[in-house]
């Protein structure tokens, strides 16, 4: 009969939970919004590319969107105040305007997911994110737009400045091509002038032959010296050769009388001194070793004589050859001087127009000049205000995305295994609270379904039974609550959960197994073997929807949002969530306490039913000793199977 009556809610339970859409409270779901973004500039003028973003963002209303810092966003989004968070960086601005450097860097949009907000807050938040995202490019490629825009009228206006620099460019050349003719007429002057040249080359020609005839007569007189010193020079040999040879003996004699002639030259006697000194003194004048004496000189004599003679007639000789060469350059030196000074008379004449015309020609020219540098100066102008793309692949990448979201899960029930496939995922550790409470509820009901309150009775009086059956399934309960959440904690740790203190997130699951087992077996006492688990199924069906580990915040319904705080699943995970990152505040100690509150309402409760069904079974016995109708019997019967249910 349970089976018949639990599984048919089950589907329904599953089905309406398909046809929820939680997009149609998406104006609930509180989202923290940090804008970070420092500005930047873009063509000399500041802009917060941030600002627009957080403006277009907030300006949709689909959102409950609150702005605060990043640091708000963060921590508050881990202390369970928003669904996510959204945070601008402080370079986004500049990322945004760097699309023409070098290097240019995406834009990134930081946003913040925690699982422990519930587990389906990704899959509710992502439309989302996409819209905010297209939101973000839309802002950004009106940025870039806007600038390439204002880069292209800067570059026409150094076009407008270069095509007016050209103008002038047109006119100065015109002025440039009037010289040009007044330079030919210039230059053909100075071709009469080399015309008066040329004629006056024969007056040079004249000259230079006087001088060719000049030096001739200078070789020809150097010859005729030559021919006497030659003669010189044969008649001094003649002489000197001879005598030379004669005079060689006698000094060699005289070098042996040279000792004695010392010895004689310190002698006492006078007279032999004189006599030996000037003997010595003849000696050394026939001596050829020395260069003063007769002998010496005579040879040079010779020496000179021949070296004269060669001098003049030898064209090899220094000066023979100098005298040549002199003959040679003086001719073509003064042929060159002549038509040089001639012509130079004539040119002279003919370069004042040549001047006047080379003028016309600079002045023509410096407005060419002018002209080009407005041109150029222009050009350069519009370069420079003109979008220059120097990565243009990295470029191009960052015009078709400018922007993408930065995504970071705090804690994700999810991990993706594979980069490749995004259905290959495995459970991580942001599972865990939804494992203990998830599990612990189910598990407490399976237990609940199996054993029914009833099994664990007692005899004697109706307190007693009351009192006895109580504790039985208290303690019973409270086991089993605490050993499911502990093996689902266990489970939870399997798949990464780490709580800031394990002790004492021991001692919260405790209390929350504890809960869970006595809430869940007080309704099955309470409305009895057929209909308790049914009801109590039904309660755990519409705890998953809104105690807030599944979908997220400000997602839940309206007609369901009082279950919200009538639930022990919500209290039990705001407990687990608070002690998990150990944070003991108010919002803390009240999910403890109302807890331990649903505690001890569930155990005072489940003793006022056993009393009451205590009490009416005693009667029921009493009545069944006396004889009473058939219609009273039947009356008694239904109430008695209607209290023991």
């Amino acid at each position: 009969m349970v089976v018949i009556l639990v599984v048919p809610t089950a589907f329904a339970a599953i089905y309406m939970w398909a046809l929820w859409d939680p997009t149609n409270y998406l104006h609930t779901i509180p989202v923290a919004v940090a804008n970070d973004d420092q500005g930047g500039y873009s063509d000399g003028k500041y802009e917060n590319v941030g600002d627009e973003v957080y403006k277009g963002l907030t300006s949709s209303g689909q959102l409950d969107f609150h702005k605060v810092s990043s640091k708000e966003a963060v921590t508050g989004l881990d202390q369970g105040r928003y669904a996510f968070s959204l945070v601008i960086p402080a370079d986004f601005s500049r990322r945004v305007f760097s699309v023409t450097d070098d290097h240019p860097k995406q834009a990134k949009i930081n946003v913040y997911y925690n699982d422990f907000n519930g587990i389906l807050v990704g899959a509710t938040g992502n439309g989302v994110v996409a819209q905010a995202q297209q939101q973000v490019q839309q802002s950004i490629s009106k940025s870039y737009a806007s600038e390439v825009l204002v880069g292209l009228n800067q570059l026409g206006s150094g076009f407008t400045q270069a095509a007016a620099g050209s103008g002038q460019l047109k006119d100065g050349t015109k002025q440039l091509l009037d010289g040009s003719g007044q330079l030919d007429d210039g230059i053909g002057q100075v071709a009469d002038g080399v015309n008066q040249l040329k004629t006056g080359s024969g007056q040079l020609y004249a000259g230079t032959s006087q001088l060719s005839t000049g030096t001739d007569q200078l070789v020809g007189g150097t010859k005729q010296l030559g021919d006497g010193a030659v003669q010189i020079r044969d008649g001094v040999g003649q002489i000197l050769t001879p005598l030379l040879q004669q005079l060689t003996p006698v000094a060699n004699q005289a070098k042996q009388i040279t000792p004695l002639l010392g010895q004689l030259e310190r002698s006492p006697d006078p007279t032999v001194r004189d006599a030996a000194k000037q003997l010595a003194e003849l000696v050394a004048e026939v001596d050829a070793t020395n260069p003063d004496g007769v002998v010496s000189q005579l040879t040079q004599l010779r020496d000179g004589t021949a070296e004269l003679a060669r001098q003049l007639t030898d064209p090899h000789a220094d000066y023979l050859s100098g005298v040549l060469q002199v003959n040679d350059g003086a001719k073509q030196l003064n042929d060159g001087a002549r038509q040089l000074d001639d012509g130079l008379g004539q040119l002279q004449q003919g370069m004042p127009a040549l001047q006047d015309g080379s003028r016309q020609l600079h002045d023509g020219i410096k407005q060419v000049d002018d002209g080009t540098g407005q041109l150029d100066g222009g050009l350069k102008d519009g370069a420079k205000q003109a979008p220059r793309v120097n990565d243009v692949n990295a470029s191009a990448d960052q015009f078709a995305s400018p922007a993408t979201l930065d995504v970071t899960n705090q804690e994700p029930s999810q991990i993706q295994t594979d980069p490749n496939d995004l259905t290959k995922k495995k459970i991580s550790k942001g599972a865990g609270p939804v494992i203990v409470v998830i599990g612990t509820y189910f598990l407490v009901f399976l237990l609940w379904t199996l054993l029914t309150p009833t099994m664990l009775g007692a005899t004697g009086s109706a307190r007693r039974r009351a009192l006895v059956g109580t504790g039985k399934a208290t303690v019973v309960g409270a086991v089993a609550g605490v050993v499911f959440g502990w093996s689902l904690s266990a489970v939870g740790a399997a798949v990464g959960w780490d709580p800031g203190s394990w002790p004492v997130m021991l001692g919260i699951v405790a209390v929350v197994g504890v809960a869970a087992s006595l809430t869940t077996q007080v309704v099955t006492l309470l409305f009895g073997r057929v209909f308790g688990p049914l009801i109590a199924f039904v309660l755990f069906m519409f705890g998953m929807f809104v105690y807030g580990g599944i979908w997220p915040p400000g997602t839940t319904p309206g007609p369901m949002e009082p279950l919200t705080d009538f639930s022990p699943m919500t209290y039990s995970q705001r407990a687990i969530v608070r002690g998990h990152i150990q944070l003991y505040d108010n919002e803390f100690m009240v999910a403890v306490v109302m807890l331990v509150v649903f505690i001890i309402a569930s155990t005072a409760v489940g003793y006022v039913v056993r009393y009451g069904k205590a009490v009416g079974a005693e009667a029921s016995s009493d009545d069944d000793r006396e004889p009473v109708d058939t219609s009273v019997h039947r009356r008694r019967f239904g109430e008695t199977f209607a209290a023991r249910g």
